[in-house]
């Protein structure tokens, strides 16, 4: 059976109220398909900024430990400094 011949054996048998019907079901498909598709898209959207978020503080954190470290070695340094004399 061709294409045509099925829509029209399905047109032929049908009430214009189940036609319109079947429209209205399609087109309501059709909306919540795109709905949920934009939905997808935030949501992957969302994910990757917040993963990109979570990277951003894990190096905002790096920086701020090299600091401390710096900042440390610094006081090591200073401490050997000031027992150095005493010891000698």
């Amino acid at each position: 059976m061709e294409p045509n011949e099925f829509v029209d054996k399905l047109l032929s048998e049908a009430s214009l109220d189940a036609i319109d019907f079947a429209s209205d079901v399609e087109r309501l498909m059709a909306e919540q398909i795109a709905f949920l598709r934009d939905q997808i898209e935030v949501r992957r959207k969302e994910a990757i900024t917040g993963a990109h978020d979570v990277i951003r503080e894990l190096y905002a954190r790096l920086a701020d430990k090299d600091s401390q470290i710096g900042a440390l070695r610094e006081e090591v340094r200073f401490l050997r400094a000031q027992l150095s004399p005493q010891a000698s």
